[in-house]
């Protein structure tokens, strides 16, 4: 592909505030005159959001939904948006693996109106690694302070200790340094990883994880030439973080690395999902079904999103 770098920007669950945040970013982030973006979804929807929140004006809309406008059921989750939802994902994807575009934006979707639908996966993470043959993917968050990877993603808080082993910190902290460099252009990837009881399990004290699975994991990193420190206490380390003396954050779990960055970069947080063959980003927000369609939903993120894919397919 040659010239302007193509975006493929998925609507997310129609009932939500996907179609929204779509066109408000791409107005408001003045991408119609920059970059070439086509939106992924319904027509009659997008084009309801294109007068209401927009300017009206012409949009490259791919439609591989049988969504109509009288289906649209603000704030509801519903079997038909669910079916919607999974459609866009599946065509953006398509679309990227056949190099028609360079990069996939992901509006929020409801896990569960996919479920409704029928679909099985947790949430878009894993149905992006099933759709791309994908065997290991991590979610890092981009945001204007740190960034963060978690070595576990949606699973219930019980099931986490037994899910952090040796290779699943190993394949984490790897995948980040490797990604970062291909696709961030940072050079030399300095790397800290958070312990997973507190003050990093104190020598054994509180849980023995640090020392028989992510200690071993970080020696195997350093042994392949990775900067990686850790495991260091979670309650501290993002003091340092804050001032940028890591490159990336790799947390546990989804809450331990999630909750401090939220709460600096909600608005601009950016979900880039590291691993897969394509360029996928999203915004780190849901569905917002209590302020859908009302226009109260804020851009910012989204506009966040489209900008790392922008940047990113700059590096690349």
């Amino acid at each position: 592909m040659s010239g302007k770098s193509k975006i493929a920007v998925t609507m997310g669950d129609p009932n939500g505030i996907g179609p929204e945040v779509c066109i408000r970013a791409f107005y408001d982030g003045f991408f119609e005159d920059i970059y070439d973006i086509v939106f992924v979804g319904s027509e009659p929807v997008l084009e309801r959001a294109n007068g209401e929140f927009g300017k009206g004006g012409p949009l490259s809309i791919i439609d591989p939904t049988d969504f109509a406008l009288g289906d649209v059921e603000e704030g509801v989750r519903s079997e038909k948006a669910g079916r919607a939802s999974v459609a866009c994902i599946e065509k953006s994807v398509a679309m990227a693996l056949a190099g028609e575009v360079d990069a996939i934006v992901t509006a929020p979707i409801s896990k569960r109106s996919i479920h409704m639908a029928g679909s099985t996966y947790p949430g878009h993470t894993e149905m992006l690694m099933d759709l791309t043959g994908s065997e290991n993917v991590v979610m890092l968050f981009e945001g204007t302070r740190f960034r963060v990877a978690p070595v576990t993603i949606h699973v219930p808080l019980r099931e986490v200790p037994d899910m952090i082993t040796e290779e699943s910190v190993y394949v984490t902290v790897s995948i980040s340094a490797r990604e970062l460099k291909k696709r961030f252009g940072v050079e030399d990837p300095k790397i800290v990883v958070c312990g997973l009881n507190p003050h990093a399990g104190e020598s054994g004290s509180f849980g023995n994880e640090e020392q028989e699975h992510i200690i071993p994991a970080l020696e195997r990193a350093r042994a392949e030439g990775i900067s990686v420190e850790g495991p260091l206490p979670a309650d501290t380390l993002f003091y340092d973080a804050l001032r940028g003396k890591w490159d990336l954050v790799v947390a546990m779990y989804h809450d331990q690395g999630f909750v401090p960055f939220k709460m600096l970069s909600f608005d601009t947080g950016v979900n880039v999902t590291l691993g897969l063959p394509i360029l996928r980003t999203s915004p780190d927000h849901g569905t917002a079904f209590d302020i859908a369609w009302k226009g109260a939903a804020r851009p910012e993120s989204m506009i966040q999103a489209i900008k790392v894919a922008m940047e990113i397919c700059d590096v690349r």
